[in-house]
């Protein structure tokens, strides 16, 4: 498994998690899923996860791109990221309806199973939009 299918398969994991736990125990728990659309989103830009000094001392290897330009896994990460922000903010503080949280729970699930896969909608998404491919080290 790559470093970046290992940070899908967290992410999601604990986006389902905190929808889950925000769901049946107590709303607060949405705030750590909209922490984890925020990661994914600044990541894409800083290279930066806190998972990824635990994934690199399990000896996961990132996959390169001899390109220029943001990868396909950087636009996967803002997209989803975005997609997060966008259904869990209104939720948290303009009381929308939690029905909103069905799409976040997508995005969860979308991610686990890219991990597995290595394909997902917004890998696709990503790839229209010019983002570059990516190949593992």
């Amino acid at each position: 498994m790559s470093l970046n299918a290992a940070l899908r398969l967290m992410a999601g994991s604990v986006i389902l998690a905190s929808l889950v736990l925000g769901y049946y125990m107590n709303a607060n728990w949405y705030y750590l899923t909209g922490f984890v659309g925020l990661n994914l989103f600044q990541s894409a830009f800083t290279g930066w996860c806190p998972a990824v000094f635990i994934f690199q001392k399990l000896g996961l290897k990132a996959e390169s791109c001899n390109c220029e330009g943001m990868t396909i896994n950087q636009g996967l990460h803002i997209i989803a990221g975005c997609v997060v922000m966008f259904t869990v903010g209104p939720v948290l503080f303009l009381q929308a309806p939690q029905a909103l949280l069905i799409v976040t729970a997508i995005v969860g699930v979308s991610l686990t199973q890219s991990a597995l896969t290595g394909w997902c909608p917004a890998m696709m998404v990503a790839k229209l939009l010019g983002f570059k491919s990516t190949q593992a080290s």
